[in-house]
């Protein structure tokens, strides 16, 4: 069953820029601002959004597209873009150009995207802490053994199928 962990780490290939197009709505998520009053938190970008968003800097960049185009390029309908639109793209996502025709760019970004979508799963309280320690005068050291001894307690609980608001000091539930 551990394997099984492993097996969501694996990178998907992105052999395609269809492929990569479509790496970057699975990961890019839009942030609250954009989202606004809408009550549907993590969900992904649409094809006007991004277009919407690339034709707004029309003006600065002289690049626009529309969502149906967009469509295309993620359904590999149409997958030779010109030039300004690869930039555009990458630029609403914030990743370099080269994503798009560099194995080598896409798969540094491809980790990136990993790592910080793990980082993120792992959730801010771990900056938090971190934010807290250092206040009190920890060195990072003494921060990192706490954080170890934390993720310990953790597995030692989720190991006797006790969690944090179920184990009791004397060990009892």
């Amino acid at each position: 069953m551990a394997d099984d962990q492993h097996v969501e780490q694996e990178l998907p290939p992105l052999d395609t820029l269809a492929a990569r197009l479509e790496y970057l709505f699975e990961k890019i998520r839009p942030t609250p601002e954009e989202l606004g009053d809408s009550n549907e938190p993590g969900r992904k970008y649409t094809n006007k959004e991004i277009a919407d968003k690339i034709n707004a800097m029309a003006s600065e960049t002289g690049v626009s597209i529309s969502a149906a185009y967009i469509g295309e390029l993620r359904r590999g309908v149409a997958s030779d873009p010109r030039t300004s639109h690869v930039r555009a793209l990458a630029d609403v996502f914030g990743v370099n150009s080269g994503y798009f025709v560099d194995d080598v760019a896409a798969r540094r970004i491809q980790e990136q995207l990993t790592l910080l979508s793990e980082l993120r799963r792992m959730d801010v309280k771990q900056v938090a802490l971190r934010q807290v320690l250092a206040d009190n005068g920890l060195s990072a050291t003494d921060t990192q053994l706490i954080e170890q001894m934390v993720a310990r307690l953790r597995a030692v609980a989720a190991g006797t199928g006790l969690g944090d608001a179920d184990a009791a000091p004397d060990g009892r539930s």
